[in-house]
């Protein structure tokens, strides 16, 4: 305890994969302040040191990102064929 301040000191582990434990390893860390908010935000990435396993997480990510887009693009479409059918009736 220094001058009634305790210091707290965070552990220093190694995060590890949720799918296999294996370690995983510091990609990047990056802290931002967003607008409106009052304090830091700090996004961490890691990536898995068992290499199947990181391979297999990009392909899930890839397929994800997939559904997205193409769930994007559904959207714009229908959006477009619904003004168009508002223009039509006006």
């Amino acid at each position: 305890m220094e001058n009634g301040i305790i210091h707290l000191l965070k552990p220093q582990l190694t995060p590890k994969c949720s799918q296999c434990g294996s370690p995983l390893i510091l990609v990047s860390e990056t802290t931002e302040l967003k607008e409106g908010s009052r304090f830091p935000q700090t996004t961490t990435k890691y990536r898995c040191s068992n290499e199947p396993c990181q391979e297999e997480k990009d392909k899930q990510t890839a397929k994800r990102m997939k559904i997205l887009q193409d769930k994007a693009v559904a959207d714009q479409k229908r959006l477009e064929a619904k003004q168009e059918k508002k223009k039509q009736n006006a």
